[in-house]
């Protein structure tokens, strides 16, 4: 625990000198899931070997937030890592790169882990004397759940209140898992198929949804029905930070939109 506390303690202590609120540590069972996976597995990825991004399993997980994934990787010829101590060294070196050399990822790790919106972090690190798997879940856990989001005979439902943020849009994305995916720099959740919209509201480029149900405000209670043919989705809540933190992103985000919810789930193919 010290060591994934030491960690947390230096997230923010790079949030703060970005003038970021810090996070608290919370034990989401997603990033040590992660870790371990890629220490047994040997693979690098975000994704596991079928092609599945990680947000299906932060939801497995039991989590109904918002999230994003940072992962590092550190290899060494020699017997290195002996000790907690060196591994939370290089575990460091990994997030500071993570934060000020991450051109190659177009900035996305380093605006996750500065990203205001994140009240939480998950730290895990999975090791041996040659390898160091680092995975860093920062959460968006800004609601308060009365019923679980959850999915029975193809309609979604949820019902909670909302802390701070202020709830704006339904986006489902459609994602088909490939091997392949494991040699990518990068993940997403698929293409966007479908949005939830009530009636006289459009998408200019989505298939619109009705929704059986639609409150989006401090409380918030969504009801509607999806077209499911196979694959990995995920239905995000997007929302507003009322707090209008001045940050300045660099990967091309939107600094005020907020996901406070990625709730993923498997379909079989039909």
């Amino acid at each position: 625990m010290s060591l994934v506390r030491t960690l947390v303690d230096y997230i923010n202590k790079i949030r703060s000198d970005h003038g970021i609120q810090p996070v608290k540590y919370a034990n989401s069972g997603a990033s040590n899931f992660r870790a371990n996976y890629m220490l047994k597995e040997n693979i690098f990825s975000h994704y596991d070997k079928e092609g599945v991004n990680p947000v299906y399993y932060f939801t497995r997980a039991g989590n109904y937030f918002g999230m994003e994934e940072a992962i590092g990787y550190t290899f060494s010829i020699f017997p290195r890592f002996k000790d907690g101590v060196s591994v939370v060294n290089v575990s460091k070196d990994l997030i500071h790169q993570m934060v000020y050399d991450d051109q190659e990822s177009n900035w996305g790790h380093r605006d996750t882990l500065l990203n205001p919106c994140a009240n939480y972090s998950d730290v895990s690190v999975a090791w041996d004397s040659r390898r160091v798997f680092l995975v860093i879940t920062m959460i968006s856990a800004w609601v308060n759940w009365g019923v679980n989001p959850s999915i029975r005979d193809s309609v979604f439902y949820a019902k909670g209140r909302v802390r701070v943020m202020s709830p704006e849009s339904v986006i489902i994305f459609q994602d088909e898992p490939n091997p392949s995916y494991v040699s990518r720099r990068y993940y997403d959740l698929g293409r966007p198929i479908e949005g939830v919209l009530p009636p006289g509201l459009f998408f200019r480029d989505l298939r619109t949804i009705r929704p059986y149900t639609w409150k989006m405000g401090e409380e918030m209670e969504l009801k509607f029905p999806l077209q499911l043919t196979g694959g990995v989705y995920t239905v995000v809540v997007n929302a507003r930070d009322s707090r209008r933190v001045k940050w300045k992103p660099l990967s091309g985000r939107d600094p005020e939109l907020c996901s406070i919810l990625t709730f993923s789930f498997k379909v079989p193919q039909k």
